[in-house]
């Protein structure tokens, strides 16, 4: 499974966790069609693996990453940080750390509120 697929599935599989945020409104690599305008979106994409360990010369795990862009609507009245500290706790609770949070900015293009999100976590090889 990749890391997009995979944080996919826990996002959504804790969902009743996630304050504001609906299965809809999660994408894997590309957000398609979702033209809503009135709840978070969150689009989840790959980063390049971080490194790999070796034991005996066969790889034995490898850090992977993954990264959540939070997409709101210009004039979203909701907590957004409440949103996003519940993304961290459930991601953690499987074993993916936030080690990047970059902060809310407002695009030029779309004018939405933006806030990105970097995870990594290691999958065992074996």
């Amino acid at each position: 499974m990749t890391s997009a697929s995979y944080v996919k599935s826990i996002l959504v599989s804790e969902i009743k966790q996630l304050p504001k945020l609906s299965v809809e409104h999660i994408h894997a690599f590309s957000i398609g069609n979702d033209s809503n305008t009135d709840d978070p979106i969150l689009l989840i994409t790959e980063l390049p693996d971080y490194s790999q360990n070796y034991g005996n010369g066969q790889p034995i795990s490898t850090k992977k990453q993954a990264q959540i862009e939070f997409y709101y609507p210009k004039d979203y009245q909701g907590d957004m940080e409440a949103i996003e500290t519940a993304v961290k706790w459930r991601l953690l609770n499987h074993g993916l750390y936030c080690n990047s949070d970059v902060g809310h900015v407002l695009t030029p293009d779309t004018q939405n509120i933006e806030n990105t999100l970097k995870f990594i976590y290691t999958k065992e090889e074996i």
